[in-house]
């Protein structure tokens, strides 16, 4: 059985001659806080909607809590009753409460208890709004209110689509603080996506990021800031030179950005002996300093280059 409770292999989607998503395979690990990142159009929904059951892919497998196959074996398999999902902004309707909207939804979905919905308002804090109309309820309290309803089956895996997106500062720490009750008390393993990849660096244990439909990389949050701390930037015309000897260092890497910077990470060498060693081999330094490389910058270099 996979040590994931979810991979996909090759998952691929087109319309007609557009490929939303080509050749992308994940994996979360079980309670994971997956950070899926990726600008507006990068491929992130489409994703989630296949593995949610939404979509149906073109192309590749799924596979959820060690079940591979098709759409329809997953279903047969009862892995998509294991989901809960918040695909996009909830709607809701507006003239009845928070708690009558939930009821609405848990007769169509069946088998949901009073008990249940009660525990699940409790759970995202709207107890105390559940009988207002929603239509006083703040944008935040909307997105809480999806997210309940994503978990009245109770599910192992909750699949999060752009859910901070509009909320104002208390809001995205009222989701933050959520999902990390639901991991820590409640063993759901988070997937949750998100264009703004500060908020998501704060709640995420792991991330992917996606860019024009392709899964481009995938690392847990704290090796990449060990792995990137006091990186060294390095201004010079002559770059060949200076990349040839990055590479000749055990463990060192590099990346170039659009200013035509060389990001040097894990350099084992003091400042000052790389300077000396550079210049021992001609290459010519306009400017060097040394930095901590964020996310957000990996991230920008990696989708602009």
């Amino acid at each position: 059985m996979s040590e994931y409770i979810l991979e996909t292999f090759g998952l691929t989607k087109q319309y007609g001659s557009f490929t939303a998503v080509r050749d992308v395979n994940l994996h979360v690990e079980k309670k994971d806080i997956y950070g899926f990142v990726g600008k507006n159009g990068a491929g992130k929904s489409t994703c989630m909607k296949m593995i949610s059951g939404l979509s149906h892919p073109t192309a590749g497998q799924i596979s959820m809590f060690g079940c591979r196959g098709s759409e329809k074996e997953l279903n047969q398999k009862g892995a998509f009753a294991r989901v809960g999902a918040l695909i996009e902004s909830p709607a809701f309707y507006p003239n009845l409460s928070g708690y009558d909207n939930v009821e609405l939804i848990a007769k169509g979905i069946g088998g949901v208890t009073k008990k249940d919905i009660d525990e699940t308002l409790e759970i995202v804090g709207l107890t105390q709004a559940a009988k207002r109309k929603t239509k006083g309820y703040s944008f935040g309290m909307k997105q809480r209110l999806g997210i309940g309803i994503a978990l009245l089956t109770h599910p192992e895996f909750l699949i999060l689509d752009e859910p901070i997106n509009g909320l104002d500062p208390q809001g995205i720490a009222e989701i933050r603080e959520l999902v990390h009750r639901l991991v820590d008390e409640k063993n759901v393993s988070v997937m949750i996506s998100s264009h703004i990849l500060g908020e998501l660096e704060k709640i995420a244990k792991r991330i992917g990021i996606i860019h024009k439909g392709k899964l481009l990389c995938e690392f847990n949050k704290e090796d990449f800031l060990r792995e990137h701390n006091g990186s060294i930037v390095l201004e010079t015309p002559d770059a060949k030179k200076a990349i040839d000897y990055v590479r000749e260092q055990p463990g060192s890497g590099y990346v170039v950005n659009e200013e035509r910077q060389i990001i040097i990470s894990n350099c084992q060498l003091p400042m000052g002996s790389l300077i000396r060693e550079l210049v021992l081999r001609d290459v010519y330094i306009h400017r060097i300093t040394e930095k901590q490389l964020s996310l957000e910058q990996y991230y920008f270099e990696l989708t602009n280059g």
